[in-house]
């Protein structure tokens, strides 16, 4: 039985993604801090986690609830902002992981989680996946004409990374140290 589900942790995402995607879409509220308590073992063919990561507080629980719901052969595709974006609007160590406060535009509060290329890669690996597939994005050439200062950052410096993960079949085996690769 094929079955598409969707879920947010804002009531007004949830609210647009039903108005937009119609009765033919389970559209649930609800936040990768819980448990997906309202979905089987291995029941899910493909996640789409498109910027959303990066706010949860044990991402490692909730990539491995992922990783649960994931049938054996199912992906999960996650995107974030990039590890050297956040690093250079913010400043300090990029080696330095931690909870960040932006104000934005308009006065939007926006936080969420900084580190580096290598925490995320080790959250990842610890939560059962092996990445599959990386892109590092670059802007369409199109959006040079409209704007094109955000176009020449965005050429020299990615703003977003994006991986496609599996569930990894092979046991990592510990470091002599106690640290898996």
């Amino acid at each position: 039985m094929h079955r598409e589900v969707a879920c947010a942790q804002s009531a007004d995402m949830v609210r647009h993604a039903r108005s937009r995607l119609g009765p033919g879409i389970d559209v649930r509220q609800h936040d990768l801090d819980d448990p997906l308590d309202w979905l089987e073992d291995e029941a899910v063919d493909l996640v789409l986690a498109a910027l959303v990561i990066h706010y949860v507080r044990d991402r490692v629980a909730a990539l491995r609830e992922l990783h649960r719901v994931l049938r054996p052969d199912g992906r999960l595709v996650l995107s974030t902002s990039h590890p050297s974006a956040d690093w250079l609007a913010d400043g300090g160590s990029y080696f330095e992981a931690r909870h960040v406060a932006e104000t934005w535009t308009g006065g939007m509060l926006h936080r969420y989680w900084r580190q580096p290329l290598e925490r995320w890669v080790a959250e990842i690996t610890e939560a059962g996946f092996v990445i599959d597939g990386l892109v590092e994005h670059r802007p369409a050439p199109t959006m040079a004409q409209h704007h094109p200062r955000e176009y020449a950052k965005l050429s020299r410096e990615p703003g977003f990374i994006a991986l496609r993960l599996a569930k990894n079949t092979t046991p990592i085996r510990p470091r002599p140290n106690g640290t898996t690769p």
